[in-house]
C-alpha cells in the first residue's frame, strides 16, 4: 500500500447537503500522485463537455499531495482544480502557507465539491470528521474577517481557506485565500477565477484542524533525505537572494534585460523601477520575512505602511503584484502598490488579473477607445496611484464599471473592440504575468503552451531566462541567448513543464527545482511512498499529467489557434532598452515544441503518445 496519503477523499454534494468518502486505487495514484494531477483525473472523468463553469455541474476540487504536510522542504502546498470561468478551459490554482498541511492532518487528502448550496455554507474538517455548517453570517465578510470569525467560533489553531467579495460576486478572476490571520496575513490560490466557482456554489470557506500522522514508508530514511535537502537549500544562493529581497528581486532582473512590462507592455523598461524593487521594500515597509510551512527560504514579506492615506499592514507585495499594479500601470508609488495588493487579499482577487485589467483600461483611455462615459465617470490614466487602490473594491463589488472589469481583459476587448484586441495582454483569457517575452523568447512559448493560459508558473521557464543561477530540476536548463528563437531549445520548455507538474501533484514548492535534481526528488518520493521511482519515471509521470490537462482543454474546444500570444508581442517591437526591436516569432518554436511533445501539427497528442503514457483510455475525450 502506497504511503503519504490519509486514504480519504471527501465528496460533498452541496445541493443535497451530504458528505461521503472514497479513495482511488493504487494505479491511479501511481499515474497521477495527487494534487493537480489527481484532481484533473477526477475533473475530466466526472464533468461533461461544455458545462457552465459557474453552474452546478462544475466540480471544485481541493487536493493535497503525498508530500503535503511532511517535513520535506517547502512541502505545504495544495491545488484547486475546476473548469475556469475566466478561460472556459482547465483551471488550476495553487497555494502554500499552512492550510494544506492543516487540511491533510485533519484526516483527508482532498475534497470534491459538487452541485450548489441554496444558502451559504462552510465545510469543517477536524480530526477525521467532516461537517457542513451554516455560513449565512459570514457572507459579505472580507477574507480576514471571515478567518477571524471562524477562529473565534472554533479555535485559533483552526486554519481557513475562504473567499471574499470577489468570489461572492462571481468576479471572473476571484481568488481563494488561506492563512488570512494576523500572524501569516494570507496566501492565495489566485489564478483562473476559482474563487468565483466557490462563490457560485455558496461555499464560503473550508476550515481545517487536526493532528493526524501522515504515513511514511521509510520514516528514518525519509527524514534523513529531507534534512539533507533542507540543508542544501539553506546553503544556496537561492535562499540568500529570496530571503533578502523576496520575489521582488525580479524587478531588477527583468529591468536589466529590458523585459519589465511597463504601461501595459508598451515597453520593457520602467523609469520608476528602483522605487518599487526589493531594496525599496526593505528600506521602507518591510516588517519581517515570512516562511510557509517547512520552508527554509522565507521569501514571503510582511509589510506595514505606518501612516498616510495608504496606512495598513499585511502580506506582500510579491513581484507579480508589483509588476501588475506598478510598472504595468505606470505607478512608482510603493505604498499605493502595496495597498492595492492588501485589498486584493481582503476582497479575494488575483492581483495579476486585476492589475493587468486596470492597465488595459488605462491604455484604452490613452488611445481614445474608452472615455469617462463608458466608465461611469472614472478616468483611467497611467501613473494614477489613487486609482489602482480605489478601483479594487469597485471590481470586487461589481459596482458600475467594475461589473465590466470583473469579466477580465479578454471579454473587455471583445466588448469594446476598436483594435484593443492588439494590446489585450492575455493568453486563452488568462492575463499575463510580469515578464515581457520579447526580451526572453522562450517565455512567450511557455505562455502560449501553458494549459491554463497566460501563466508563468506552469514551467517557470522565466527562472533560467531571467535568473542568473543554474536550475537542477532538468538536465539541460541552458536556453542560450534569451533574445533568440532556437527551435531546438523548445525541448527545454517541455522538460520544465513535465518536471513542475510533479511539484503541483506532490505538494511541493517550485523554487526547490533550482537546488534539487529529478533524481533527488525521485529518491525523496520513493522513501515517502514506498515505491521505486526513477528520475525517468519522475519525468514521465509529469508528462502524463501535462497531457491529461491538455486533453481536457481539447475536449472543451481548444485548438492550435489558442496556443498563441497577444498580437503586441508578435508584431510590435520593443521601442527601447536592451531588447529594443525584438518581437516573438512564435510559429517555428511552436512547431518544434509540438514535435518534442509527440503531438501532431494541430497540437493534439497522437495515439502513440497516449499509449506511451498509459492514457489510451483518455482518447475517447478527443473524439
Amino acid at each position: 500500500m502506497l504511503k503519504g496519503y490519509m486514504r480519504r477523499i471527501l465528496r460533498v454534494d452541496l445541493s443535497e447537503g451530504t458528505i461521503s468518502e472514497e479513495f482511488p486505487d493504487e494505479q491511479v495514484l501511481r499515474d497521477f500522485l495527487g494534487g493537480a494531477g489527481l484532481a484533473t483525473y477526477y475533473l475530466l472523468r466526472e464533468t461533461a463537455r461544455g458545462i457552465d463553469p459557474l453552474g452546478s455541474q462544475n466540480k471544485l476540487i481541493f487536493m493535497t499531495g503525498p508530500l503535503t504536510g511532511t517535513q520535506s522542504p517547502s512541502a505545504g502546498r495544495y491545488s484547486v482544480v475546476a473548469k475556469s470561468p475566466l478561460t472556459n478551459l482547465w483551471g488550476q490554482a495553487n497555494s502554500a502557507g499552512f492550510w494544506g498541511k492543516d487540511f491533510k492532518r485533519s484526516g483527508f487528502d482532498g475534497v470534491i465539491f459538487e452541485g450548489e448550496s441554496e444558502k451559504p455554507v462552510y465545510l469543517l474538517t477536524e480530526d477525521g470528521r467532516a461537517e457542513l455548517k451554516n455560513a449565512g453570517d459570514l457572507w459579505g465578510l472580507s477574507t480576514s474577517e471571515t478567518t477571524k470569525a471562524l477562529k473565534t467560533r472554533h479555535s485559533s489553531k483552526h486554519n481557513v481557506a475562504c473567499i471574499g467579495a470577489g468570489g461572492e460576486n462571481l468576479v471572473k478572476y476571484a481568488a481563494i485565500m488561506n492563512d488570512c490571520d494576523e500572524e501569516y496575513f494570507g496566501r492565495a490560490a489566485g489564478r483562473c477565477g476559482l474563487g468565483s466557482v466557490m462563490g457560485s456554489k455558496k461555499l464560503k470557506a473550508v476550515v481545517a484542524h487536526g493532528k493526524s500522522e501522515i504515513p511514511i514508508a521509510e520514516p528514518e530514511e525519509y527524514r534523513t533525505e529531507a534534512k539533507k535537502r533542507f540543508d542544501w537549500v539553506n546553503q544556496s544562493i537561492l535562499k540568500m537572494t529570496l530571503e533578502t529581497y523576496g520575489t521582488a528581486t525580479m524587478v531588477d532582473l527583468c529591468q536589466v534585460v529590458g523585459g519589465l512590462p511597463t504601461r501595459n507592455f508598451q515597453t520593457g523598461v520602467f523609469e520608476g523601477a528602483e522605487s518599487i524593487n526589493g531594496t525599496a521594500i526593505n528600506d521602507t515597509i518591510l516588517v519581517k520575512r515570512k516562511p510557509c510551512f517547512a520552508c527554509p527560504i522565507a521569501c514571503g514579506r510582511v509589510a506595514e505602511i505606518p501612516e498616510g492615506q495608504f496606512k495598513g499592514r499585511g502580506e506582500g507585495p510579491e513581484y507579480e503584484s508589483i509588476g501588475a499594479f506598478g510598472s504595468m500601470c505606470g505607478v512608482d508609488d510603493l505604498e499605493a502598490i502595496t495597498m492595492a495588493h492588501f485589498l486584493c487579499n481582503e476582497y479575494g482577487l488575483d492581483t495579476i488579473s486585476t492589475g493587468v485589467s486596470v492597465a488595459f483600461v488605462m491604455e484604452c483611455f490613452e488611445k481614445g477607445i474608452m472615455t469617462k462615459e463608458d466608465t461611469g465617470g472614472i478616468e483611467f490614466a497611467f501613473g494614477d496611484k489613487n486609482l489602482i487602490v480605489d478601483i479594487v473594491p469597485v471590481i470586487a463589488a461589481r459596482k458600475g464599471f467594475g461589473d465590466i472589469m470583473a469579466e477580465g481583459t479578454m471579454r473587455m476587448a471583445q466588448r469594446f473592440g476598436k483594435g484593443s484586441e492588439h494590446f489585450a495582454m492575455h493568453v486563452k483569457g488568462l492575463e499575463l504575468p510580469a515578464y515581457d517575452s520579447r526580451a526572453a523568447k522562450i517565455t512567450g512559448l511557455a505562455y502560449a503552451t501553458a494549459i491554463r493560459g497566460g501563466d508563468h508558473i506552469t514551467a517557470w521557464i522565466e527562472g533560467p531566462a531571467f535568473l542568473s543561477m543554474p536550475f537542477m530540476i532538468v538536465d539541460d536548463a541552458d536556453i542560450g541567448d534569451p533574445q533568440q528563437e532556437i527551435p531546438e531549445k523548445s525541448a527545454i520548455l517541455k522538460d520544465f513543464e513535465d518536471a513542475f507538474q510533479i511539484f503541483d501533484a506532490v505538494g511541493a514548492c517550485k523554487f526547490m527545482g533550482i537546488v534539487m535534481t529529478a533524481e533527488d526528488w525521485a529518491v525523496l518520493i520513493s522513501k515517502l511512498m514506498g515505491m521505486e521511482l526513477s528520475s525517468s519515471e519522475f519525468r514521465k509521470t509529469g508528462e502524463r499529467i501535462f497531457n491529461l490537462e491538455k486533453i481536457y482543454n481539447l475536449r472543451e474546444g481548444a485548438t492550435r489557434k489558442d496556443d498563441t500570444l497577444p498580437p503586441r508581442l508578435l508584431r510590435e517591437p520593443l521601442p527601447e532598452g536592451p531588447a529594443k526591436g525584438q518581437v516573438v516569432d512564435l510559429d517555428p518554436i511552436l512547431e518544434s515544441y509540438y514535435h518534442f511533445r509527440g503531438w501532431d501539427s494541430h497540437g493534439r497528442p497522437t495515439r502513440e503518445k497516449l499509449s506511451e503514457l498509459g492514457l489510451e483510455w483518455a482518447a475517447e475525450y478527443l473524439s
